[in-house]
């Protein structure tokens, strides 16, 4: 009897722990008790009054009033309402709920109410979140570069993708596997998983990029007489050519103000053929006079967007010569066939308005592009003034987009496959770390309020130092192991680009006229 009562007591106990663990309470409130609040209640991440694509992953969010107990209803038009009962502010939506909700109200709002229980056992209920589920979904994977905000940690970094539908998260490439080397610019040949390119720098397995198409990965080195190792970089659509900018990239760090510029002392554009492994270029896009940087092929491929601005004089004896450095939006277009170039044509020459632009995106439809403009610099991510533009590619006007920018810098930025999602990166939430947030494009050229990248755990975001570096979208995950990219990159059997014939006979006649940069050959 006693061993009864002692197993009994046992039992009780560890419902208990199981209760306080998970944080759930038995009790609910009745709405027709409670105390209604007029104001919307204060949630984190700030999920409220945007737009949701209808196959995002659960959008968990912190309570931020106080209380003993707390209970969220999440409720649509049609289906089964979502309840939440927790002990806990922190409120994590299950996913398979979720999931069915979403999918049954495309079209429809989305309504969370949200209860609170005091300290004298009374609920107060709040005026309902309502947010709108969009028709259209959002692409299923998000791939970024995870690294510290520390320039001395850049050895420690990683390009991961996660699964928007749910929270999983799993590494493409880490950086110590292959000699703590850098890796960067990955880039996808139209949001195709299969279809990718990153590039190494330094470290043990040397500078070189590499080039995953189909199942087959391919270590390239891209450097030729005419260019150094390949930097910023656009698929054409047909998937065989890939424009890309060299630069020598330098690092300016103050004393006083903001801490750090970034300038280029050379910075052209070449096309890299996969197929035939060939570097070709025209003076056109590689000229001595200008800086060209930041490559963008329109949607059918006839165009090459790319910013362009004068070459910089850092011996300028101004108080602050970097501000000259304003970029232009330019295009040229190109022949595929051909290999011919037309003339290059400006789009919007910011420098006349005092502005810079940086990382110009054309829309999937090709009707919009979406840019970066700052006082100076193609660097945006240190320039706090740094906001979101668009420009309609019919009339060329353009405004600030409505709604997306903060009081901090917006950078890298992203369309999604159908034109409907633009991802982008900010630094809104503490001006040091970029995170991810996503805004709804509807047909009227209209941006919605943006979100944060959900998490599991709501507090991941303010709790975890961590950057978010270029967020592209993509069709599915990808599915070359890592042990392969690994072995890949260690790999003696390195594919040696070479120059376009006719860009090495220019090079070799060394005219008076000199078409390309001086001083790019090696000595």
């Amino acid at each position: 009897m006693r061993q009864s009562k002692v197993f009994i007591i046992l039992f009780l106990l560890c419902i208990a722990v199981v209760t306080v663990c998970t944080g759930c309470s038995s009790k609910s409130p009745n709405p027709e008790n409670c105390t209604y609040k007029e104001r919307r209640p204060t949630i984190s991440p700030d999920y409220t009054e945007t737009i949701l694509p209808p196959n995002i992953a659960p959008t968990n969010f912190i309570i931020k009033e106080k209380g003993l107990s707390y209970y969220v209803q999440i409720s649509s038009e049609k289906g089964k309402a979502i309840d939440i009962s927790s002990r806990i502010p922190n409120i994590r939506i299950p996913i398979r709920p979720w999931k069915k909700l979403l999918n049954q109200n495309r079209g429809k709002s989305l309504l969370i109410t949200v209860f609170v229980k005091d300290e004298k056992d009374k609920w107060s209920r709040f005026a309902p979140i309502k947010n709108e589920i969009a028709k259209e979904e959002i692409d299923t994977h998000l791939a970024y570069r995870l690294m510290k905000p520390l320039y001395q940690y850049w050895d420690k970094l990683g390009i991961y993708q996660r699964d928007l539908s749910d929270y999983d998260e799993r590494p493409i490439v880490l950086n110590r596997t292959m000699g703590k080397n850098c890796v960067n610019c990955h880039s996808f040949h139209n949001y195709n998983p299969d279809r990718m390119i990153f590039h190494m720098r330094a470290g043990a397995v040397g500078t070189s990029m590499m080039l995953a198409y189909d199942n087959e990965t391919h270590k390239v080195d891209t450097s030729t007489s005419f260019n150094h190792a390949t930097s910023y970089r656009s698929w054409h659509p047909n998937g065989k050519i890939i424009a890309f900018a060299f630069n020598t990239v330098k690092q300016i760090f103050h004393a006083e103000g903001k801490n750090l510029d970034v300038y280029d002392r050379v910075s052209d554009l070449l096309l890299y053929n996969i197929k035939t492994d060939t570097i070709t270029t025209s003076p056109k896009i590689s000229t001595s006079e200008r800086m060209e940087t930041y490559p963008e092929w329109s949607p059918d491929g006839k165009y090459l967007y790319f910013c362009s601005s004068p070459g910089l004089d850092i011996y300028d004896k101004d108080e602050h010569p970097l501000k000259k450095m304003k970029y232009d939006l330019m295009r040229i277009s190109y022949d595929v066939e051909s290999d011919s170039w037309g003339e290059v044509e400006p789009v919007l020459i910011a420098s006349e308005l005092g502005f810079s632009v940086a990382h110009a995106k054309p829309s999937p439809n090709g009707k919009y592009i979406l840019f970066c403009m700052s006082e100076y610099s193609y660097f945006p991510l240190y320039m706090p003034d740094s906001d979101l533009y668009l420009l309609d590619t019919q009339t060329k006007e353009f405004r600030k987009a409505e709604r997306i920018n903060s009081d901090r810098a917006e950078s890298y930025h992203c369309w999604s496959s159908n034109g409907r999602w633009v991802v982008f990166s900010s630094k809104r939430q503490d001006g040091i770390c970029t995170h991810p947030y996503f805004s709804y494009f509807d047909s009227n050229g209209n941006f919605g309020k943006p979100f944060l990248l959900p998490q599991e755990d709501p507090e991941y975001h303010q709790s975890r130092v961590v950057v978010y570096n270029i967020p592209e979208f993509v069709n599915g995950p990808v599915k070359i192991r890592p042990q392969k990219l690994i072995r890949t990159a260690w790999s003696k059997e390195i594919v040696k680009a070479k120059l376009d014939p006719k860009v090495e006979k220019q090079l070799d006649s060394q005219t008076e006229e000199m078409p390309y940069k001086p001083g790019l050959r090696p000595n």
